[in-house]
């Protein structure tokens, strides 16, 4: 069953359809929204061996309630196709985006190949756990009375020391010549 609904990009309606569980993308509408030439993608993705086969032409409802038919890209290839548009060849209003665009696919390809980003986030994750925990101890009375001993014993400590060094000065004493 064939179902289909327009979202707005760049105050341009854009059709997605889903067939067979599937989301497909209006390429026309794409293009008319960022503002590239319909007749240049369309070539370029009949060129592409991975889009040509996967770019029907399809019968879809337009918002008129009419059946178009219509070059149709699955929503999982949109953003890889998206990603060859090359910024010379665009408006120079929507250049920037395009540039801003495809530096967001090279990082994203990035940390999906390298994992860093997912590693990153998982660490991050990880420390604010153990330190939600740690301030969650802090109030705990049990840790409060371990560090009062601790004190207790690092001052115990210092006064053995001193001590010590009072007793063996002392019986360095002994030995001087008088």
């Amino acid at each position: 069953m064939k179902t289909s609904h327009l979202i707005t990009v760049n105050r341009k309606e854009i059709t997605i359809v889903t067939d067979k569980n599937e989301k497909y993308v209006s390429i026309k509408s794409i293009c008319k929204a960022i503002g590239v030439n319909y007749q240049t993608q369309l070539e370029k993705i009949k060129d592409d061996e991975i889009l040509s086969s996967v770019v029907p032409l399809k019968g879809t409802t337009g918002a008129d309630g009419k059946i178009y038919k219509m070059r149709l890209i699955p929503l999982r290839f949109v953003f890889g196709w998206l990603f060859t548009i090359n910024p010379k060849n665009v408006k120079s209003e929507i250049k920037q985006n395009v540039l801003e665009y495809r530096m967001e696919c090279y990082n994203a390809l990035f940390d999906t190949f390298t994992k860093r980003t997912s590693i990153l986030k998982e660490k991050t994750t990880l420390q604010l756990e153990i330190e939600a925990l740690e301030e969650e101890l802090e109030n705990d009375y049990r840790v409060k009375k371990i560090k009062e001993l601790k004190s207790s014993v690092k001052n115990a400590s210092q006064r053995l020391n001193n001590l010590d060094k009072n007793i063996v000065s002392e019986q360095l004493d002994l030995f001087k010549n008088k």
